[in-house]
């Protein structure tokens, strides 16, 4: 009886586990890379890559000829792809920000966004630098906008102020405190502000002349030259000038020239 109670209790023990044997699954693994051809796959890849690159590097089709180009209304068309430098390249070796680059180093462009489009289209977009004045000197005329940025005179701009610089030199060049660009050649904006200012206050005035030591200066129509420096000031040096005018006047003094370049110290010049 004892005998076979315990043999119930023994068939009722939980199984062993079996031990899994590593071998059989590494050998597994082994035969599948065996028989997958791995080779081949890498082989097939190289020459699919080998023939895309041929495509792109032999193929007309990848090879720029022209570009989308927009925001211009003085700089030609023409003129910014030319210096865009990207005709006849292919559009895999074109770095749209050295393009940009190169298109932002123009003095009559402020910015520029250069975008590439498969197969082969370079989309160009700029805003170019308004001129506030026409700057002539040495026979020759130049935009200049509000931050003293020569540029090319691209056309005739009746509404543009007129300013002939009466001195031989540039009376701001680079390099200096201002320059953003150690090659650009810069007029100084407090000289072009200041005739801004200067033609607001006197819409008749339709040409200024640039005197380096006196600074702006117009042909009075009484028959005298006024200089009023440079500078956002010309309100208050209108204000001398006009109660100096009143003052000769009245005591019947004809000057050569008023200078109110400095406000807090006028002067003027009579014939000798």
């Amino acid at each position: 009886m004892n005998q076979q109670v315990r043999a119930r209790r023994t068939s009722r023990q939980a199984p062993q586990a079996v031990p899994r044997r590593r071998g059989s699954r590494q050998q597994s693994y082994a035969s599948v890379r065996r028989a997958f051809p791995w080779r081949v796959v890498s082989f097939t890849l190289i020459l699919v890559l080998s023939g895309v690159l041929i495509f792109l590097f032999t193929n007309d089709l990848f090879v720029v000829h022209g570009a989308e180009v927009g925001g211009v209304r003085f700089v030609p068309v023409d003129e910014v792809f030319s210096d865009s430098e990207v005709s006849d390249q292919r559009i895999v070796m074109i770095d749209p920000l050295a393009v940009q680059r190169k298109l932002e180093s123009s003095p009559s462009i402020e910015e520029a966004e250069v975008m590439l489009q498969w197969p082969a289209t370079v989309i160009i977009r700029v805003r170019e630098r308004e001129p506030a004045i026409v700057w002539e000197q040495g026979g020759k005329r130049y935009w200049v906008d509000l931050n003293g940025h020569l540029m090319v005179e691209r056309r005739d701009l009746p509404n543009l102020l007129h300013v002939i610089n009466e001195g031989e030199a540039i009376p701001f060049q680079c390099p200096g405190p201002s320059c953003e660009n150690q090659d650009a050649i810069t007029i100084d904006p407090e000289v072009v502000r200041g005739a801004q200012h200067l033609k607001t206050l006197r819409s008749n005035i339709d040409v200024l002349y640039y005197d380096p030591v006196r600074g702006l200066s117009y042909q009075d129509g009484r028959g005298w030259r006024a200089y009023f420096g440079i500078g956002v000031t010309m309100n208050t040096k209108l204000i001398v000038y006009e109660t100096l005018v009143a003052t000769l006047e009245s005591r019947g003094v004809h000057p050569v020239y008023i200078d109110v370049s400095n406000p807090d110290a006028p002067y003027y010049q009579v014939a000798q």
